[in-house]
């Protein structure tokens, strides 16, 4: 039977949301996996953390969730959280900016190369391997995968809160 992996991508009205959307080309600047009434990801203060949904949507000015199919949705999730309290990846920025995959660290990530990992370290690859460490929340976002926006995202909350 297949699962399915929900995807948060969110941005918000700062300069740093601005300057990602704007280097990668990218309607988002942040993407985390979302457990339960939680997201992990790669953040630039703290690197994995696992942060409210309520709070990230909150912040947000504008958000999307995804539904990704997968094999094992379970063994995604753990496999993300055994990174809680790893470190961001700055230099692999650069790495983005340079086309360098050797500025990339296996210890440090950012967002949507933290999400990219979690799902190959699983067997279920999202992209190439040869894109590991250019992966933008773009690449993703352009990924099939059933998709639901809002520009008021707290309104996001309402259909997870009805199903549980």
């Amino acid at each position: 039977m297949m699962q399915s992996v929900q995807l948060l991508f969110t941005r918000r009205r700062m300069i740093g949301s601005l300057l990602i959307r704007g280097i990668t080309w990218s309607a988002f600047s942040h993407v985390e996996i979302v457990i339960g009434d939680q997201v992990i990801g790669a953040n630039m203060l703290g690197g994995v953390t696992l942060t409210p949904l309520k709070e990230r949507l909150e912040k947000s000015s504008y958000a999307a969730l995804v539904n990704f199919p997968c094999k094992d949705a379970q063994a995604i999730k753990n496999t993300a959280l055994s990174k809680l309290g790893a470190g961001y990846d700055y230099v692999g920025l650069l790495g983005i900016l340079l086309h360098s995959k050797r500025l990339q660290s296996k210890d440090r990530f950012f967002c949507s190369e933290f999400v990219a990992w979690a799902f190959s370290e699983c067997q279920a690859p999202l992209l190439r391997p040869e894109l590991g460490a250019r992966i933008t929340p773009q690449h993703l976002w352009m990924l099939p995968a059933a998709a639901q926006t809002s520009g008021h995202p707290p309104s996001l909350l309402a259909p997870l809160l009805d199903a549980a």
